[in-house]
């Protein structure tokens, strides 16, 4: 039997010996917590689709015992859910959802939140045309996504105040390979655009800051609040980023890193 195969049995068969009855073991948490995340960090040897099957069952496990079943749905939603965590991942998560809101087990207001962190995650998955919005650029002229040319989009939602969104825009600024990216045009069709959007401050703030941004980059402001307002994407955290494809299909979701990015870009293109 190759490896390959005895690895993905072994996941498929993790959770075979746990007692999902026994709650003193979970009194002392640790090692049931080392167990998840070993679990969790496994899953990527596995299809998608097996793991999001997988994850169902284990949810299924835990349900023979309410608190159990809270404490795993809990330290699921940090793991998976949590925009910081390292494990993160919308797939598996909404397998989760999907899983406790047809198991009869929520009733009412304990519905609530599962049912919109569904609804948000299945906004603009991987695959799929992202969302189309107008937002103002600094010369007052109005600008939608979809008509934006380019070979790739790098989508950034951003707040002028957070920290985290400068050093991301820093990091962008400063990298060759998007540098290279911006700078390389086809015969019609630009290699990439790099779409700024503040979600965030008055209009001021924004076109005070913008103009520390590179020129070459397509800065702009949600002045309709459709982002906000009406939650066209998931912005749990900013900044959030998107790398879409030549017709806005997403191609990256929040990535967890600018290398992310560039990593993919190369590996679409090495003669840039």
């Amino acid at each position: 039997m190759a490896k390959q195969q005895k690895d993905s049995i072994l996941i498929e068969r993790f959770w075979d010996t746990y007692d999902f009855t026994d709650t003193i073991r979970l009194s002392s948490s640790a090692t049931t917590e080392r167990m998840l995340v070993d679990y969790l960090s496994q899953l990527s040897e596995l299809t998608e689709e097996r793991a999001c099957e997988n994850i169902r069952r284990l949810v299924l496990k835990t349900k023979v015992n309410k608190v159990v079943n809270r404490w795993f749905l809990q330290r699921l939603e940090h793991h998976l859910y949590e925009p910081d965590s390292s494990l993160r991942n919308d797939s598996y998560y909404i397998s989760v959802l999907e899983e406790v809101l047809t198991s009869g087990h929520l009733d009412g207001m304990m519905r609530i939140r599962p049912l919109y962190q569904l609804k948000m995650l299945k906004k603009n998955r991987i695959g799929i045309k992202a969302a189309d919005f107008t937002f103002i650029l600094s010369t007052g002229e109005f600008q939608k996504l979809w008509d934006i040319s380019a070979k790739y989009t790098l989508l950034l939602f951003y707040d002028p105040d957070c920290i985290y969104c400068r050093q991301s825009m820093m990091e962008l600024s400063e990298s060759s390979v998007i540098n290279s990216f911006l700078q390389h045009s086809g015969l019609s069709l630009s290699q990439l655009a790099l779409v700024t959007i503040c979600t965030e401050g008055e209009m001021d703030a924004w076109k005070e800051y913008q103009q520390s941004l590179p020129s070459v980059w397509i800065n702009g402001y949600d002045v309709r609040k459709v982002l906000t307002e009406k939650e066209l994407y998931f912005l749990r955290s900013l900044p959030s980023i998107y790398l879409l494809g030549e017709d806005k299909q997403v191609l990256l979701k929040e990535p967890s890193s600018i290398g992310e990015v560039t990593s993919y870009l190369l590996n679409k293109y090495d003669d840039i």
